[in-house]
C-alpha cells in the first residue's frame, strides 16, 4: 500500500515557523525605525492551456466510485475484482490530465491487491483515474477504507474516504448450452454460457473457465460481456463423450454430454499424397490404401553443394471421397534415407505423429544434409493412419543432389559472384558503382543446332536477355552489371532457361527472388503448358566499405610474448543487419606490424582465412552464397569462411600496433585501413 509523504505535523511546523519569522521581521531593530517590506508580486500567471496558476493549484478530488465486473456501483470487493475511479479537476471544475493519483487502503496486503504494484496511476484526458482492486484472501470478510490522493504541480489533495467490505464471490453457471449434442465423426460444436454472481445475478466478466473432455479437444476461455464461447472438436472420438466446464475461481463444475457418431457409418478412409511446396512437385492422385506410391519426384539440394533449397514440404490428405477428415492422427516415418537427412524437425529421424487440420491435411517438412543420393531418389516417407493401420501412402522418389548432379543439362557459371555495387563514405553517403561479371551458360547436350538461353535477373542490368549456344560450341554468355535495381538484401537471383521437349513443367520454373523455394505472388514465372531446362544462380552486390563484426569495435589485441596469439573477426560487404554477402571478389586483406617497443623482439603478424595464412589474402571469385535462412540440420551451418578471418601475432607487446588494410579491386578501388593496439 502507498502513503502520503507529507504528514500533517510537518505542515503545521512549516506554518508556525513562517508566522514566527513574520513576527520577528515586524519588530524592527537597529535604529528603531520600522521597515515595511514591499508587497510581493502575486500576479497570477496563466499556463499554456488557458488555466491560471491559481486554478491549477486548486486540485479537487471527486468522491470515489466503485463498480463491480458488470459495471454496477458496489461497496463489495470479491476475487473477481472491482474498479475504483475518481475525477481530478481544477478550481474552474476543468479536468486535469496526467495528474498522479495514488489509491490507498488500510486492508492487509494479504487481503487486497491493486492492479499494479503501487496503486498509482495517471489521469486521462478527462481527468479520470481508475484502479482495479481484487480480494485475494479466502477468509477475510472485513470492512476497510479506500482513499485517493492526487498530486499535480506540487499540489497534493486527498479525497473523501470510501468504505467497502471484502466478500467471497459465489459464482455460478447459467444458460450453458452445447449447440449440437450429436456430432458426425470428426465433427465439432460450440459451447456457450454465462457466469453470474449468485447474490446479484449479474453476469461476470474476466472469469476463467477450464474445460476437460473425455475424448477430443476443447480450449479454456474467459468470459466477456456476452458470456463465454469455446469449441469442442471430436477428432477421432466415437460414441458418448463428456465435457466438464469448471469455474477456476471456485471449482464450480458442470458436465455436458455429447455423442459422436461412429466412423464406420461413413465407410473406410483413405490417405493420399496431394502436393508439395516447390518446383517439380506435381499433384498426385495416388490412393494410399494398399500402400501405393506417389510417383512424383521430390528433389532437395545438398547443403553446401547445391543452389537448390535444402528444405521441402510433403503434404498428405485424409478423406472419404470428397469429404476431408480433420483431427485424424497420422504416423509418419522415414525409410531408406542418408544419415544426415531428417524430417518433422531438424535432426529428427524417429517416427512422428501428426494431426490433420480442418482440411484433413498434414504437412511434413524435409531437411537435407550434406550427403547426396544421386538423381535417382531412394528416400521414402510413409504416412499411416493410426486408426486404420492398413491405410498408408508413400512418397517414394525423394532425392538429395549437388550441383555436380544437375537434373538439367543447363549450367550457369559466373566469372565472379560478388561485385562492387556501391561505395559508402565516412558520412554514410552511398554512391552507386558499375561492377560487372560474365554469366557463362553451358549446355552439356542438345538435340538442336542452336539453343536459345533466356535470362531474367532480380536486379542490376543484363547486357542481353538471350544468348545462343551452337551445337559445336556448348557455351554462350551475357554480362550482368550492378547498374539498375539494387535489392535490399544485396542478393540478386538470376534465372536462365530454355524451352525443350523433355524437361520441367513451366509452372515450376520461376525467379525465386526471396530464396524461399516457393513461387510467390509477383515473382516472374513461366507457363505450365511447356517444358524447360533451367538453372538459377545468385550474385552478390557488395559495398567497397567493409563492415566489421562487433568484436572489432574498440578491439585490443592480446600480447603474444614469446608465443603466438590469435584474434578472430568477420568482415562483410553489407551492413550489420544483413550479413549475407562478403566483400567483392578480388578484394585483398593485408596486415602489417608496426613495432613500437624497444624490447629487442620483432612483432610479426599474419592473417588467415579458408585454410590460407599469409600477410595478404584475396577474396575468391567463387563465394558461398547459399541462402543462410534455409534451416540446417544439427552441426550444419552456412559456410562463412569467406567472411571469417584470424589475425595471428608473434612476439608482440603493448606499444606495438597492427595495421589491417582492405583494398577493393579496380575499377572500383578503395582502401580502408584499421589500426589495432595491444594490451
Amino acid at each position: 500500500m502507498s502513503y502520503s509523504s507529507r504528514p500533517l505535523s510537518s505542515k503545521l511546523f512549516q506554518l508556525t515557523a513562517l508566522t514566527l519569522a513574520l513576527t520577528l521581521a515586524g519588530c524592527g531593530g537597529g535604529d528603531g525605525t520600522d521597515v515595511v517590506a514591499p508587497a510581493p508580486d502575486l500576479e497570477v500567471q496563466p499556463d499554456g492551456s488557458g488555466n491560471t496558476d491559481s486554478a491549477i493549484r486548486a486540485v479537487n478530488v471527486s468522491p470515489i466510485t466503485l463498480t463491480d465486473s458488470s459495471g454496477s456501483p458496489t461497496r463489495i470487493i470479491t476475487s473477481t475484482g472491482a474498479t475504483a475511479s475518481v475525477k481530478i479537476t481544477d478550481a474552474e471544475n476543468q479536468p486535469i490530465s496526467s495528474a498522479l493519483v495514488t489509491f490507498n487502503t488500510d486492508a492487509p496486503m494479504s487481503s487486497v491487491k491493486f492492479a499494479n504494484t503501487n496503486g498509482t496511476v495517471l489521469t486521462n484526458a478527462n481527468g479520470i483515474a481508475t484502479m482495479k482492486l481484487s480480494a485475494i484472501s479466502a477468509t477475510d470478510t472485513g470492512s476497510y477504507v479506500l482513499t485517493a490522493t492526487a498530486n499535480y504541480n506540487d499540489t497534493e489533495r486527498q479525497g473523501a474516504s470510501y468504505f467497502y467490505s471484502l466478500q467471497e464471490a459465489n459464482l455460478i453457471f447459467d444458460k450453458v448450452k452445447v449447440d449440437e449434442n450429436t456430432l458426425p465423426y470428426g465433427g465439432s460444436t460450440d459451447i456457450t454460457g454465462l457466469v453470474k454472481d449468485s447474490a446479484s445475478l449479474e453476469s461476470q466478466r474476466g472469469i476463467e473457465i477450464g474445460f476437460e473432455a473425455s475424448c477430443g479437444s476443447v480450449s479454456d476461455t474467459t468470459t466477456n460481456i456476452l458470456g463465454f464461447r469455446t469449441t469442442y472438436n471430436a477428432e477421432t472420438c466415437e460414441g458418448p463423450q463428456t465435457v466438464v466446464a469448471t469455474i477456476k475461481e471456485n471449482n464450480t463444475s458442470i458436465r455436458l454430454p455429447i455423442t459422436v457418431n461412429q466412423s464406420t457409418n461413413l465407410g473406410a478412409l483413405s490417405i493420399k499424397c496431394i502436393s508439395g511446396d516447390t518446383s517439380e512437385f506435381p499433384y498426385s492422385s495416388a490412393d494410399g490404401s494398399g500402400s501405393e506410391e506417389c510417383k512424383n519426384s521430390v528433389v532437395l539440394g545438398a547443403i553446401g553443394k547445391s543452389s537448390r533449397p535444402s528444405q521441402r514440404t510433403l503434404e498428405f490428405v485424409v478423406s472419404k471421397g470428397d469429404q476431408a477428415f480433420a483431427y485424424e492422427n497420422v504416423k509418419v516415418e522415414l525409410l531408406n534415407a542418408p544419415n544426415d537427412f531428417s524430417f518433422g524437425s531438424m535432426s529428427n529421424r524417429a517416427p512422428k505423429t501428426y494431426k490433420t487440420d480442418s482440411a484433413g491435411v498434414i504437412r511434413v517438412p524435409l531437411y537435407a544434409g550434406t550427403e547426396t543420393t544421386g538423381v535417382e531418389g531412394t528416400i521414402k516417407v510413409r504416412a499411416t493412419l493410426i486408426s486404420r493401420p492398413d491405410v498408408t501412402a508413400e512418397f517414394g522418389e525423394i532425392s538429395v543432389i549437388s550441383d555436380d548432379e544437375p537434373t538439367s543439362s543447363l549450367k550457369i557459371t559466373p566469372e565472379k559472384n560478388v561485385l562492387a555495387a556501391t561505395s559508402t563514405d565516412d558520412k554514410g553517403k552511398i554512391t552507386e558503382l558499375d561492377g560487372s561479371t560474365k554469366l557463362i551458360a553451358t549446355l552439356s547436350e542438345s538435340a538442336n543446332d542452336t539453343t536459345t538461353i533466356r535470362f531474367v535477373a532480380e536486379g542490376g542490368t543484363l547486357s542481353n536477355n538471350t544468348c545462343k549456344i551452337e551445337r559445336d560450341n556448348k557455351t554462350c554468355n551475357v554480362t550482368l552489371s550492378t547498374k539498375g535495381v539494387l535489392p535490399n538484401d544485396r542478393r540478386v537471383t538470376v534465372l536462365a532457361y530454355s524451352e525443350v521437349g523433355n524437361g520441367t513443367s513451366g509452372k515450376y520454373v520461376f525467379l525465386d527472388e526471396n530464396e524461399n523455394g516457393k513461387r510467390d505472388n509477383g515473382e516472374f514465372g513461366l507457363d505450365g503448358s511447356d517444358e524447360y531446362i533451367y538453372q538459377q544462380t545468385i550474385i552478390g552486390f557488395a559495398d567497397t566499405t567493409p563492415t566489421f563484426s562487433k568484436t572489432m569495435e574498440g578491439a585490443v589485441l592480446a600480447s603474444s610474448g614469446n608465443g603466438t596469439s590469435q584474434y578472430q573477426f568477420q568482415m562483410f560487404g553489407t551492413n550489420k543487419q544483413n550479413k549475407n554477402i562478403s566483400m567483392p571478389s578480388g578484394t585483398t586483406i593485408s596486415v602489417n606490424a608496426l613495432d613500437g617497443t624497444d624490447n629487442g623482439k620483432r612483432c610479426k603478424v599474419e592473417v588467415a582465412s579458408r585454410g590460407k595464412v599469409d600477410n595478404e589474402l584475396t577474396v575468391p571469385d567463387d563465394i558461398d552464397l547459399y541462402a543462410p535462412e534455409v534451416p540446417k540440420p544439427t552441426n550444419q551451418t552456412q559456410n562463412d569462411s569467406d567472411k571469417t578471418y584470424v589475425i595471428r601475432t608473434q612476439q608482440c607487446a603493448k606499444g606495438d600496433k597492427v595495421s589491417l588494410i582492405v583494398t577493393t579491386p579496380a575499377p572500383n578501388r578503395k582502401v580502408t585501413t584499421k589500426e589495432l593496439e595491444f594490451k
